[in-house]
């Protein structure tokens, strides 16, 4: 029975919807996929007829991992950096969702600007800003903003300097803090499946709990946060994802430099690094989807 149960008529509609994807990765990425593994295991060079290919086995593996000692360590300064990140992006998500889900005059409109730099690129909105109200007037708003935040920033740091042995590290969440309007701009989707997570979850548990006496701080920790797990892990999921891909991600941008120069040394840090991304996100969907609670 449980094996039959594995694909419900949810499971198929999911699938339905992936579809299109999975087709479109078959016809237009899957052979360039298959011919950049192909080249790792390569010398490539480019001759008169086209690329030629000289096996030389696993030596670009070897050379990366063995010689090339600044990859794997600005990798693993990456993943040290990116949980504080993260978290810093899911606890605004979660926190805005919450707000927008709430009814009130302008939700909508609120909900709009959060979501334009997903449909847009945030240069393409910043520019449209700028038509409306004036390059010169949005510079210098931007630098007003950077100067308070300087200011707020030097203000806080003097406050903090008396915790001692904690100091590091609250400094280290005053940068993110200082950083809250760009952080704003990689929130679009996961407020959005927090707001849906949000409106999935049963109204008649927070009557039951306001009969009951229980407080908003309790109501949050026994109901929305629990039933908020499958979102969390979708969301977190995303957002490790997107943090690797950024196109400012310095070791993106050293992959991309060396495809034009060396093409078979450039696939084999492009596959070590998306197994690494691939294998951290299992490993995280491992540990968190024995916490998930789910709504029978």
């Amino acid at each position: 029975n449980k094996r039959l149960k594995l694909i419900t008529p949810i499971d198929k509609t999911g699938w339905l919807f992936v579809l299109p994807f999975v087709i479109g990765f078959i016809f237009l990425f899957g052979k360039p996929v298959l011919e950049s593994l192909n080249y790792t295991f390569h010398r490539v060079t480019v001759g008169e007829t086209g690329l030629v290919l000289d096996p030389i086995g696993w030596e670009n593996y070897y050379y990366l991992f063995n010689k090339d000692i600044w990859f794997v360590k600005d990798l693993l300064k990456m993943c040290g950096e990116m949980f504080v990140k993260i978290l810093v992006i899911m606890f605004i998500s979660m926190f805005l969702a919450i707000l927008l889900n709430d009814k009130f005059p302008g939700r909508l409109l609120f909900r709009t600007v959060l979501f334009l730099p997903v449909i847009f690129a945030a240069d393409q909105v910043m520019a449209t800003f700028s038509r409306f109200v004036g390059t010169s007037d949005l510079t210098a708003t931007s630098n007003s903003f950077v100067s308070m935040g300087q200011e707020a920033t030097g203000f806080v740091k003097e406050i903090i300097s008396s915790f001692g042995p904690l100091t590091p590290y609250i400094e280290k969440f005053t940068v993110y803090a200082g950083q809250l309007f760009n952080l704003l701009w990689n929130c679009g989707i996961q407020i959005i499946l927090f707001i849906i997570g949000l409106q999935t979850i049963p109204k008649y548990l927070y009557e039951v709990a306001e009969m009951e006496g229980a407080t908003k701080w309790e109501t949050f920790w026994k109901i929305t946060f629990p039933l908020l797990t499958p979102s969390i892990i979708l969301c977190l999921t995303f957002t490790i994802i997107e943090y690797f891909n950024s196109s400012t991600n310095s070791l993106v941008m050293t992959i991309k430099s060396n495809m034009t120069a060396r093409l078979d040394y450039a696939c084999t840090q492009s596959w070590v690094y998306s197994l690494g991304i691939f294998a951290l996100v299992i490993i995280v969907n491992a540990v968190l989807s024995r916490r998930v609670i789910k709504m029978d």
